[in-house]
């Protein structure tokens, strides 16, 4: 589960960060920019992602006339994104491609190409959006360069980029966007049709496509509803931050209808050095394992998962022999239990363990694994939290066809963790979902400079349901990446953590968890619910009843 919060700070077009590294984008950006004396747009819909007044914008006038429009996007194949709004005037509104923004020190932010190809417009003119007519430095005619001079033809991401239509495609970044301006008319929709895809790396190697039906995939059809035992075993000893589980919590969740759950477990805690690596604690064993047993004998799966182990994400340098040599210990010791144990590396990697960090970490991890244990299932994770967009990133040993990928989504993330001090957001209650509230909800005053709180609560106000950024919407846009990736590389994909905080109103929470529940099995996404009893908890343990039943199991 998530425990922290990273708020990072945003662009301001006025301030342009050095370029950093290359980084491949996992989403991409545009905005519609209005005049400052032309009334603000109205209702932007977007078919994937979000748009928003832009969070960086302090001046709440200028950011109203700024829409942000943030969609996820792949290296592997175009992604066709529709933007619609009616003008309230005549007049200009400016197209601008761009990119999305991530520092990589104070200063520099990563340079993130996207490429954009066969752009269309229905209610205005839109010229040159097949970027066919260029004009060499000036970049393609009728696009404006907004910060500086355009590529030359053959820099890279440019050279030997494969067009949707045609010959030629754009590529912009944060630090080089580029734009047009449409004339609108009051009361005329427009509607805007791009083409946008992730620029692959130079010396960009695809990973390997699985047959659909390989032993991973045949492992994971065997579950499809569970449930995490949080907030016990994943804390330092003695094993609890106020939740201790038993067989009984095992015959319940059984009762309930879960087939698998996950167990997140410390493990950094309970290795003690010996001469030739380490052994398990065993008072964790002694209490951990008739909870195993006991689910096992219920016919239940285990995912058996890694938690905080900070130092790892911390400095992956400084801690991955450790990882590794951790791991073959704990796969020593469950080698001879039932194959529906499975093994998940890491729960959610972050920070200085990036997803490319973790590539070959994962590599030599699971190659000692396999060593010990060659049938077994494993599952990793991306990296920022496990986050779907991250799967472009991830790379798992090609021939390697036991292996699941775990991902995680709290999206809409201030309705889930809403008062959730953890990622401080306590001050933060009375969200409800699906959006927009019967009646507006103000930005409470401790949140009266968070631009990107701000942003969100405006959105929630104003957008209609099948808009609204609290609402299904989002968990849709991601979960089908996540089917999108995993048909085309065949990697089998397992939602291993959503959820929301107690804190939240019961009929939302109900609301949510049908939504999610049934957005992943429309798409043949197993799920296990966070949590069993904690704080995101299904189970009442004051009233020994399940809070939702029916929103997962009817």
């Amino acid at each position: 589960m998530t425990r922290f919060l990273i708020l990072l700070p945003l662009l301001c077009p006025d301030f342009l960060a050095a370029q950093g590294s290359l980084r491949q984008a996992t989403e991409g950006r545009c905005w519609l920019r209005v005049p400052g004396e032309s009334p603000a747009l109205k209702d932007v819909i977007v078919s994937s992602g979000s748009a928003t007044p832009a969070p960086w914008e302090k001046d709440p006038a200028v950011r109203e006339r700024l829409t942000d429009i943030v969609f996820p996007i792949r290296c592997w194949d175009w992604r066709e994104i529709t933007i619609s709004f009616t003008p309230l005037a005549d007049g200009p509104v400016d197209l601008v491609l761009g990119g999305c923004w991530e520092e990589e020190k104070p200063g520099f932010s990563f340079r993130k190409e996207l490429l954009w190809d066969n752009l269309t417009a229905q209610g205005t003119q839109l010229q040159n959006g097949s970027f066919e007519t260029t004009t060499g430095a000036s970049g393609p005619v009728y696009w404006k360069p907004e910060y500086g001079p355009y590529l030359a033809p053959g820099d890279w991401p440019l050279a030997n980029a494969e067009a949707l239509d045609g010959k030629s495609v754009a590529a912009t970044w944060q630090n080089r966007p580029i734009s047009q301006t449409l004339q609108t008319k009051a009361g005329q929709k427009v509607t805007l049709r791009l083409h946008a895809r992730a620029a692959t790396l130079p010396g960009f190697i695809p990973p390997a496509r699985l047959p659909a039906d390989s032993p991973a995939s045949r492992a994971l059809a065997g579950i499809k509803r569970g449930v995490n035992l949080g907030n016990c075993w994943d804390a330092p000893p003695p094993y609890s931050w106020g939740i201790r589980y038993s067989t009984d919590d095992i015959d319940r969740i059984a009762a309930e209808g879960f087939d698998h759950i996950r167990v997140p477990v410390a493990w950094h805690f309970n290795l003690k050095p010996n001469a030739t690596g380490f052994d398990i604690d065993p008072t964790l064993l002694t209490d951990l394992e008739p909870v195993l047993k006991r689910a096992l004998e219920k016919k239940m799966h285990v995912i058996l998962d890694w938690h905080h182990f900070d130092d790892l994400t911390t400095n992956p340098a400084a801690h991955r022999a450790r990882f590794i040599a951790s791991w073959k210990t704990i796969s020593d010791h469950f080698k001879s239990w039932p194959p529906e144990l499975f093994l998940e590396l890491l729960n959610e990697p972050r920070d200085a363990l990036t997803t490319e960090v973790a590539n070959p970490i994962y590599a030599e991890t699971i190659a000692a694994i396999r060593s010990i244990d060659p049938e077994r299932i494993i599952l990793v994770s991306p990296g920022k939290w496990g986050d779907i967009r991250e799967l472009e990133k991830l790379r798992l040993p090609d021939a390697d066809d036991r292996i699941v990928v775990t991902v995680h989504c709290y999206e809409p993330f201030y309705f889930t963790h809403q008062g959730a001090g953890w990622v401080q957001l306590e001050g933060l209650r009375g969200i409800t979902y699906p959006g927009p509230p019967t009646s507006p909800f103000a930005v409470p005053e401790i949140f009266r400079e968070n631009n990107d709180i701000a942003s969100f609560i405006h959105a929630y106000n104003t957008l209609p349901a099948d808009c609204n950024p609290c609402s299904a919407n989002a968990v849709r846009d991601l979960l089908n990446l996540a089917r999108e990736w995993s048909d085309h590389f065949g990697r089998p994909v397992h939602l291993g953590e959503f959820g929301s905080h107690n804190l939240a109103d019961a009929s939302s929470r109900m609301r949510y968890a049908r939504d999610v529940r049934t957005l992943a099995e429309e798409r043949h996404i197993p799920w296990t619910l966070w949590d069993w009893k904690a704080g995101f908890g299904y189970w009442d343990s004051q009233t020994t009843k399940p809070l939702f039943r029916a929103a997962l199991f009817e």
